[in-house]
Order: C-alpha cells, then sequence, then structure tokens
C-alpha cells in the first residue's frame, strides 16, 4: 500500500520485489500486527483480573464476590481506546515500513479485494493468505509468551490473548454486518489514499490506521472489531496451545466472511464511483507515498537521479 516518503530503493525501478521477499514482509507485518494490537488488548482485558487479586484474600475467597467484583472492575467502552490507538499505530508503521516490498495488506481481505478489482495477481493471493495467517498465528504466540496468565479471566471470562469473540445477545446477522462493515471502512481507506493516484502522498500509514481505529470504535461492542481474519485466529490457537477452554471457534466464520465481502464491495464500489479503473492503472507498491524510485547506488550518491541522457549539441 505505501512505503516511506523519504525511502532507500526496494528494488530495481519498473520491477517489483521477489515473491520470497514480498511472502516474508507480510509475515512480519502481520506477526507485529497482531502482537501489538492483540497484545494491547490482552494488557487491558487482564486489569480486572490483576485489580481482583490485588484483594485481600479473605474478599476473594467469598464466592459470590468474584462476580460482584468482576462487575464493578471490569472493563468499560472508555478501555477501546487505547486498544483502537494500539491497532492504528502499528499499522501505520507496518505500510510505510513494508508497504513498499509486499504492497503491505497484512489482511487476507485487503489481498482478495485488491485481486478482485484486478490490482493484485491472482496467483499470488493463495501464497499471500498463508503468509498473513502464520504471521497471525506466530503473532497470537508472542502475545501468549509476554502474558503466559492471558488466557483466563475474571468470573469465568477468558482474555484468550487479545482474541475476538461474538458479545453475547449479538446474533449472527449482526457479527457478519460488523465485520462486513468495518472491512467495508477500512477498504475504502486503503483504496482511497494508498491505490488511488490522486491521493496527496504521505498520508497514506496514518490514514489507514486510523480507519482502522475508526471502525473499531464501532464495533468493538459488538464483534471485537477484527476486519482481519488472520488478526482473529492468530489468538485462539495461541490460546488452544495455552489451555485455554471455551474457544469460540464457530466465530471465525464471521471474522472470515464479513472482512472479505465488506472489503471486496468497498473496492468495487470506489472503482466504479471514481471511475478510478479508466483513471489509471494499478500503483507500484509505494506509489502512495513516493513519486519514484531511486537505486542503491543512487541512493548513496554514486550516480545521478536522472539518467536522462543530455539533449545532443547544436549543429554547427
Amino acid at each position: 500500500m505505501a512505503t516511506a516518503e523519504v525511502e532507500m530503493a526496494y528494488h530495481e525501478p519498473g520491477t517489483e520485489p521477489p515473491l520470497g521477499k514480498r511472502l516474508l514482509a507480510e509475515f512480519v507485518g502481520t506477526l507485529l500486527l497482531v502482537a501489538v494490537g492483540a497484545g494491547a488488548a490482552t494488557a487491558f482485558l487482564l486489569g480486572p483480573q490483576a485489580a481482583f487479586r490485588a484483594l485481600p484474600q479473605g474478599l476473594q475467597d467469598v464466592p459470590d464476590n468474584q462476580a460482584t467484583f468482576g462487575a464493578l472492575l471490569g472493563n468499560t467502552g472508555a478501555d477501546i481506546l487505547p486498544v483502537a490507538l494500539a491497532f492504528a499505530a502499528i499499522l501505520a508503521v507496518l505500510v510505510y515500513a513494508f508497504g513498499g516490498v509486499s504492497g503491505g495488506h497484512f489482511n487476507p481481505a485487503v489481498t482478495f479485494a485488491l485481486a478482485l478489482s484486478n490490482r493484485f495477481k491472482w496467483a499470488a493471493v493463495v501464497p499471500y493468505w498463508v503468509a498473513q495467517i502464520l504471521g497471525g498465528i506466530a503473532g497470537g504466540f508472542i502475545v501468549a509468551a509476554l502474558f503466559k496468565n492471558g488466557v483466563g479471566g475474571v468470573e469465568g471470562k477468558e482474555v484468550l490473548f487479545g482474541a475476538t469473540a461474538v458479545a453475547e445477545g449479538v446474533d449472527w446477522p449482526q457479527a457478519l454486518l460488523a465485520e462486513a462493515f468495518i472491512g467495508f471502512f477500512l477498504m475504502t481507506a486503503i483504496m482511497a489514499v494508498a491505490v488511488d493516484p490522486r491521493a496527496p502522498k504521505g498520508w497514506s500509514g496514518l490514514i489507514i490506521g486510523l480507519a482502522l481505529a475508526g471502525g473499531i470504535f464501532v464495533t468493538a461492542p459488538l464483534t471485537g472489531g477484527s476486519a482481519n481474519f488472520a488478526r482473529s485466529l492468530g489468538p485462539l490457537v495461541a490460546s488452544l496451545a495455552f489451555g485455554g477452554e471455551n474457544i469460540p471457534w464457530d466465530d471465525l466464520v464471521w471474522y472470515a466472511a464479513g472482512p472479505v465481502i465488506g472489503a471486496a464491495a468497498a473496492a468495487l464500489v470506489y472503482e466504479g464511483v471514481t471511475s478510478l479503473r479508466t483513471h489509471a492503472p494499478a500503483p507500484a507498491p509505494g506509489a502512495a507515498t513516493s513519486d519514484g524510485y531511486t537505486t542503491d547506488e543512487e541512493a548513496r550518491g554514486d550516480i545521478p537521479g536522472d539518467l536522462t541522457p543530455p539533449p545532443p549539441p547544436p549543429a554547427p
């Protein structure tokens, strides 16, 4: 999607990095996205557990006190803010760091939507998905290594290392709509500031990160605000390995289908409404924040950046 505005070359002009390097960027990017985002969610979800354990042992041992204090010390809607900002910050960093290598998807739904709009090669979709899912799982285990007690919680409400889950009382149409909505909102931002060449340069990471945060604000009370199957799967796999119980595997279908539906719709709507397809072809990786690439030699100053041959001398 993007890369740093002032950048060293990732590859020669007119080419793209080898598939292996792009897959590595997607793996590392998704790993960091889950590790930071789900890690922030785990830290805040464990707050009530730490507060309960700080109570005198006599209060903890009273049978009804866990339910009472769990309600009093539980997280509130205000706790969504730091988690959403953590996701916004890490996604912005990753867009600038790896966007020039892989396009900076870090999300299976984004990869599918770009391919559907003919702005990504279908042959690379499945390899990207594999790299993203493996990165999400690895990120989940990073969170598990940091918060070894991040499975349990107060009053039997398991934290599951920051995994998303459909809230009680939310039926499946609501869950599907919530995840489709956040996917649509995120993909609209990607199309507007990273794909569309008419967008101002240098803002893609910030805007895309804030779009994800905005979507989380709206959908977190319903589904946790995932927008990303890899982000939802990773902590669940780590929770299984660390003895988690009541893992909501059935919810994964909404985290898989919802973002894909929303992102695909956003890409097609944006292409149609803005006439982007007739305006410009798909930009090269990093085009959202840079007017072009320099070679390694140019970056070191060994050769001039403009290799255009000088005009011929005037005829005598």
